[in-house]
């Protein structure tokens, strides 16, 4: 079994709500790889909320670990819409330094080491856990803990340029590209979680991954 640490967002489209960001990416790629998956993450207690439970509940992945907040709405991604559609639905982005324009990605509701603690008592049984979502320094080392007491491999995914240090001395770490708008980083993100999960070796399993999408196409 896979476990993705990070908090899905909802997505607006033509057809309605949809489970969205990196961490759906990855978990949707997990399950399309043939593993159990499971998600670790937060979503408020609101339609938004109820959508990217159902949409994972579809794509075969599991949600028993996302909690749910009363306090705070789940945050939502820009709209991708050809006609004029509306939903109840907040959109939540985060601004620029400047205050007038929105950022280019949205990321889900924070999670606290506590939540991250709490959630992975549920599911005792992984070979894989993937920190999806950037985490606090005390919340990262509560992940590289519970992956290590159960003997799975450790996969952080770190933004662009970032200097965080490793939390494990065998974790994997995948840099994020700045942008991706056709989810292909995601998916290679899956794919290896998925092979590693089947048993290969990390290097053959990056090997497995690239050839889902082609390594240059997260390059570009």
């Amino acid at each position: 079994m896979i476990v993705v640490v990070g908090s899905p967002i909802v997505g607006v489209s033509d057809g309605g709500l949809r489970a969205a960001g990196l961490t759906t990416g990855i978990a949707r790629a997990a399950a399309g790889g043939g593993s159990e998956v499971q998600v670790v993450g937060k979503v408020g207690e609101d339609p938004g909320g109820d959508a990217v439970l159902l949409d994972l509940a579809a794509a075969t992945v599991g949600h028993v670990a996302i909690l749910r907040d009363p306090s705070r709405p789940t945050p939502a991604a820009p709209p991708q819409l050809d006609d004029e559609v509306s939903f109840d639905v907040p959109i939540i982005q985060p601004a620029t330094e400047g205050g007038t324009e929105p950022a280019v990605s949205v990321t889900g509701l924070s999670l606290e080491p506590a939540d991250i603690e709490v959630a992975l008592r549920y599911l005792p049984d992984y070979r894989v856990l993937v920190v999806a979502d950037p985490l606090s320094e005390a919340s990262l080392r509560v992940a590289a803990a519970a992956a290590g007491w159960n003997g799975a491999t450790l996969v952080v995914v770190v933004a662009a340029g970032s200097a965080q240090p490793s939390p494990a001395d065998d974790a994997t770490i995948i840099e994020a590209p700045a942008d991706d708008p056709d989810g292909a980083f995601a998916a290679v993100v899956g794919a290896y979680a998925a092979a590693i999960d089947r048993g290969e070796e990390p290097a053959e399993a990056f090997t497995t991954a690239s050839s889902v999408v082609g390594w240059s196409a997260i390059a570009e």
